[in-house]
């Protein structure tokens, strides 16, 4: 029981019957079998209660592991997304750009009119509603003559 031998036990039993007498030994022996009892469930609700602080304490633990992991993990999908729109919004800038470019170089050809102002001045002769100059074959020749900015190809 608590580290004491059957002498030893002996030599308390003699020593209660002794002091307490043995009429009042059995009373006293419950009394303490009752402290006793109530130190054991003391200490059997103490034991309960650290475990159940124990496990509420792992589980904050590992709730918080739960979270970072979320957070980590919430870094981790949004890291692609974040690049994505990065390259969308440098995607529409470059197309702005070219859009003004275009729109610079379309508005040099045109007249504030919104109509093609012609590179060259229009010559008496020619069709002005035309702005473009055919070259007509020759008779006689069975080949067409090559038109300025055609580039030959030899055969």
């Amino acid at each position: 029981m608590f580290g004491i031998g059957w002498t030893e036990f002996i030599v308390v039993a003699l020593v209660l019957m002794i002091f307490v007498g043995p009429k009042n030994l059995p009373p006293l022996l419950r009394k303490v079998g009752g402290i006793m009892a109530e130190f054991k469930s003391a200490s059997r609700e103490l034991r309960n209660q650290l475990d159940v602080e124990v496990k509420a304490l792992e589980l904050d633990q590992a709730k918080s592991a739960i979270k970072d992991f979320g957070k980590d993990a919430l870094e981790e999908v949004t890291r692609p997304y974040e690049e994505l729109k990065k390259a969308d919004h440098e995607i529409k800038k470059n197309m702005l750009d070219a859009h003004e470019e275009i729109r610079k170089d379309v508005s040099l050809h045109l007249g504030l009119d919104g109509k093609p102002v012609a590179s060259k001045p229009a010559g008496d002769g020619e069709d002005q509603s035309e702005g473009v100059s055919e070259e007509k074959p020759v008779k006689g020749e069975d080949e067409e003559k090559p038109v300025k900015g055609d580039v030959e190809i030899d055969k």
